[in-house]
């Protein structure tokens, strides 16, 4: 196993040890993953003085490697790292740094992040937190063309040392926080349910049993959907969401979306159309998650609309950008609630108070969209209806 703090600390010098002392504040001054993540590859880059670093994470249920964060110029290759006669299974597997400098050790090209396909040299030591690797930190091509230290393994070591006790600490409370909200959420359907079946149970009840039939299986499928919802999401804000990276025709997502709502659309009266984009849209992403987005947004805009409405799903292309809007003629969003709709389990009460949904789809739609590089708006006034707006990176 690696080093213990005191004895890495020793062989680091002062100037970098004063730069440790900053990382480490900025390091504990937050628990979002991906904010920490990002601040510590900048930090590996800094404090090595390295040209690309880049951070490998175990995942906890398939135990699958892949890359969390890369300073790389290149998109993250989402596809898991192969363990077998790679650096990274070298690493994992016997809990020590591994250090190449000179001529690279091709048997190793795999161990380079961010797009990089070869190294003149690299370094990586494993993410320990409790006697168990969770990852690896990386760094590639020394800057200056020089070779990787021992004071360089011994800096990134002491850097993995606060990393790997930040990111447990980050997902620790990413998984207690959502797990408390869901709880409190669930409370809502599943008194519902035991007031329904007490009710059914009583000889007394006379009549309307059919509505309390109908108020169970709402409520089943409800707490079906928020627990769907809750995995998307858990999975999204932990990083475990493997997205596809391929060129995608936001003209023919369009189309597709529209053919599965418009049976929804026509029962509800509503007018569902679309204006596709003349030149043709392409982004590079996860067709499925980016139709998961829209069939969201469009089931929104469905459900939430007048009687013999209409919703309009326009594509158009704006200098680097590729922007989808879906506008309805609903009755429009209060200024006070616009700040809050795309935060986990939010949801408007409608006219009479109440409210529909799981209060995720908006949240997992503004972190699908936030994957792809790209992000969600939405512009709304009472008795106006509502526009959202997707605004996604052209390749």
């Amino acid at each position: 196993m690696t080093r213990d703090i005191p004895q890495q600390l020793e062989a680091i010098s002062p100037k970098r040890f004063l730069m440790l002392l900053e990382i480490s504040k900025t390091l504990s001054s937050t628990l979002d993953l991906r904010i920490l993540l990002e601040r510590v590859i900048v930090a590996a880059s800094d404090l090595t003085g390295t040209e690309y670093a880049s951070i490998l994470l175990i995942d906890r249920v398939n135990g699958k490697v892949h890359t969390a964060a890369s300073t790389g110029p290149g998109p993250i290759d989402e596809a898991a790292v192969p363990l077998e006669g790679s650096a990274a299974g070298r690493i994992l597997s016997e809990g020590q740094p591994l250090i190449i400098n000179g001529e690279a050790d091709h048997r190793y090209d795999d161990f380079a992040g961010g797009g990089q396909s070869s190294y003149r040299n690299m370094l990586g030591v494993p993410l320990v937190t409790k006697d168990r690797v969770i990852g690896v930190l990386e760094v590639l091509n020394r800057q200056a063309g020089s070779s990787y230290s021992d004071q360089d393994v011994a800096v990134l070591q002491s850097l993995a040392s606060q990393a790997a006790v930040a990111i447990e600490n980050a997902r620790l409370f990413q998984q207690t926080d959502l797990i408390s909200e869901f709880m409190h959420e669930v409370k809502t359907p599943l008194m519902a349910l035991t007031a329904a079946s007490e009710l059914l149970a009583r000889e007394d009840l006379g009549e309307k049993p059919g509505e309390l039939v109908d108020m169970i299986q709402n409520e089943t499928k409800r707490l079906a959907k928020m627990a769907q919802d809750f995995l998307d999401l858990a999975r999204l804000e932990s990083g475990r969401t493997q997205f596809a990276h391929e060129p995608v025709d936001l003209n023919l997502l369009i189309q597709d979306v529209i053919r599965v709502q418009k049976p929804e659309a026509a029962r509800r009266d509503i007018a569902l159309s679309g204006k596709m984009s003349e030149e043709t849209p392409i982004v590079l992403g996860d067709y499925d998650r980016l139709k998961q987005v829209l069939l969201n947004l469009t089931s929104n805009a469905i459900k939430y609309n007048g009687e013999q409405g209409n919703v309009n799903i326009t594509v158009c292309l704006v200098d680097d950008e590729v922007i989808v809007e879906i506008a309805d003629t609903g009755p429009g969003i209060a200024k006070e609630n616009l700040q809050h709709l795309f935060e986990r389990f939010y949801r408007i009460p409608d006219s009479e108070g109440f409210t529909k949904g799981t209060g995720l789809g908006l949240s997992i739609s503004a972190r699908i969209i936030k994957e792809h590089g790209g992000r969600i708006d939405v512009a709304s006034e009472l008795g106006q209806g509502s526009t959202f707006r997707c605004y996604l990176p052209r390749p």
